[in-house]
């Protein structure tokens, strides 16, 4: 189905969504059971809307901005999303598997039983963002950023962490490998000698 204005209504059930056709902004939607499929949607902007059950599989949607929406049971999946904004989001149960996230914002943003595998997560942003029960496998978080983010229980020994931006409060109870650790000793001011 093509999407149009005259579709727009506040909550949304059960549609399969392959164009917007000219529409940029959702303010105050409710997806249900939806799904995006092979959308080029760069720029579009979701503001307060609610993601349930809903899947992302091979969109471009670089640089949209998803402000203060709600995700529960949703997974992106092989998305190309660089640049994407997700600041004041929330995601409960989310999976994200495969997908360049590439300059990514998650500033205090809300991750609860969140899944990240196999993405490249370039430069991404996590400043302020509440992690909870969240798992990171296989994942290029290369000079990313994370502050006043508690990185308690968190396991990045999978990913690859150089040039990692990362402040003394969030390193504290974050699990890694020993070449990691290594690295980021330094950050500490850690003189190693061999």
């Amino acid at each position: 189905m093509i999407f149009t204005s005259e579709c727009l209504d506040e909550i949304i059930n059960n549609l399969e969504f392959r164009d917007f056709d000219g529409i940029h902004e959702f303010s105050g939607v409710e997806f249900n059971s939806c799904q995006f499929k092979n959308i080029v949607g760069n720029n579009t902007v979701f503001t307060n809307c609610y993601f349930f059950d809903t899947v992302f599989d091979n969109n471009d949607l670089s640089n949209s901005k998803f402000f203060e929406c709600s995700f529960v049971r949703c997974s992106f999946k092989s998305n190309k999303l660089l640049g994407v904004d997700f600041c004041d989001s929330k995601f409960t149960k989310v999976k994200f598997l495969d997908n360049d996230l590439t300059y990514n914002n998650f500033t205090t943003a809300a991750l609860k039983e969140v899944e990240f595998k196999d993405n490249k997560m370039l430069k991404t942003r996590f400043n302020g963002t509440k992690l909870t029960k969240t798992k990171f496998m296989n994942c290029n978080l290369d000079e990313s950023e994370i502050s006043d983010t508690s990185l308690q229980l968190i396991d990045f020994s999978t990913c690859s962490i150089n040039g990692l931006k990362i402040d003394e409060f969030s390193l504290n109870g974050l699990t890694v490998n020993e070449s990691q650790a290594l690295s980021l000793s330094r950050l500490l001011g850690i003189i190693i000698k061999e």
